[in-house]
């Protein structure tokens, strides 16, 4: 505990709690991955629900060295907001680099574990050549045993049964399963190169009947070219950094199906 602050360091990352994080069920992660769909999704919910910074995620090992200012206000790089009651939600302004990537993930499925959350929700995309047609973004989930499998069984989707999870969600994925922590994994047909506001649209409101998280995507499909062009430069770093994750072997079938 430092002053009102309280510090706790998990896997080289420190995680600060400086506002009222409560109690909620669900921790939502926007990690930047496959169309920014996560990182698109987790800004609308905190951006339309209002919520409220409350912890800081840094790690100088791990973290380029930099701070985000708003509005006059020095932020990290990497933070977790929270409505103090149902959900929370970790964003990202930086990619996260490829040695850092199996330390965040432990670190975020312990820092759940110790803070109580019930479940953790992954949203990424996963490419597919539908979308360059025009298709309408398709929503897989994939779920560890208990009440992340429940919610994952109300969601109107496919349940995701055979490939390759790679980058940080499969970490998340696995290190879930070992410390048994409740994870859904909602994978989304999106663009590969280019940030997709529709498949996070899609993610949106495929969690809202399942978690009774109301969030309008409304105002986001509205600005989408303009979050497609904002958004450019960060897909790049992080279509550079998921090439050295090993993340074109989620496009090749898993040995022992073939």
């Amino acid at each position: 505990m430092i002053g009102k602050f309280y510090e706790e360091e998990i896997d080289g990352f420190l995680f600060r709690e400086y506002g009222d994080l409560g109690r909620p069920k669900y921790l939502i992660l926007g990690l930047p991955d496959v169309g920014l769909v996560g990182s698109i999704a987790a800004m609308h919910i905190v951006r339309e629900r209002k919520l409220k910074d409350a912890v800081g995620v840094e790690s100088y090992a791990f973290l380029p060295p930099v701070a985000v200012v708003v509005d006059g206000k020095p932020l990290h790089p990497m933070r977790i907001y929270s409505d103090g009651e149902d959900f929370a939600v970790l964003i990202t302004d930086v990619p996260v680099a490829p040695p850092g990537v199996a330390p965040l993930g432990s670190a975020i499925v312990e820092y759940a574990r110790r803070r109580g959350f019930e479940v953790i929700i992954s949203v990424t995309g996963v490419g597919s050549p539908a979308r360059l047609k025009g298709g309408e973004p398709r929503v897989y989930w994939l779920a560890t045993p208990g009440p992340a499998e429940e919610i994952g069984s109300r969601l109107n989707a496919e349940k995701f049964e055979n490939g390759i999870i790679a980058g940080p969600y499969a970490v998340v994925l696995k290190e879930s399963v070992r410390r048994r922590m409740g994870n859904l994994l909602l994978l989304v047909e999106s663009y590969v190169d280019f940030p997709d506001p529709e498949a996070a649209a899609a993610a949106l409101q495929a969690l809202g009947k399942a978690v009774g998280l109301e969030v309008s995507v409304e105002k986001l499909l509205e600005e989408a070219e303009h979050l497609r062009l904002r958004l450019r430069q960060f897909m790049k770093e992080t279509r550079e950094a998921l090439n050295r994750l090993g993340k074109p072997l989620e496009y090749r079938t898993p040995l022992v199906y073939t």
